[in-house]
């Protein structure tokens, strides 16, 4: 199983890059959980028009670009969402432009997915967090 997952720039993101890391490969367990290779790269910057981009360069390979100017709640759902992106592609589900952004499957899809993630990430968080200050 090769896996490759890379965090780039900017380093005022509003999630450390452990924790980031940590979300990341649980969510390619949630989402994609017999995917044996993949080769990641997240870069963190300032976007202007949106809060996070996907694209794929080639099967196995993509790319993610999230704006570090979010709160840390909107900057993991935000990479919840493309990386149910990145499992469309793998799966050769493609975006169709000709239909207006909220209405294209590929985005009913992510926005109702990071949703979900985020809540399950939360609450796993939350036990992990609670199971701790019971052991002390």
């Amino acid at each position: 199983m090769t896996i490759f997952f890379n965090i780039e720039g900017d380093s005022d993101s509003p999630v450390i890059d452990s924790d980031i890391e940590e979300a990341f490969f649980w969510a390619l367990k949630e989402l994609m959980p017999r995917k044996k290779n993949l080769d990641v790269t997240l870069e963190i910057k300032p976007l202007e028009d949106a809060a996070g981009y996907h694209w794929m360069e080639y099967k196995g390979t993509h790319f993610i670009e999230l704006d570090p100017n979010q709160t840390p709640d909107d900057f993991l759902c935000c990479l919840f969402h493309e990386m149910v992106h990145i499992r469309q592609a793998e799966r050769g589900i493609y975006n169709d432009e000709s239909i207006p952004y909220r209405e294209r499957p590929v985005e009913i899809e992510a926005y109702s997915l990071q949703e979900e993630l985020l809540s399950k990430w939360k609450s796993l968080q939350q036990s992990h967090s609670e199971s701790q200050r019971t052991a002390i």
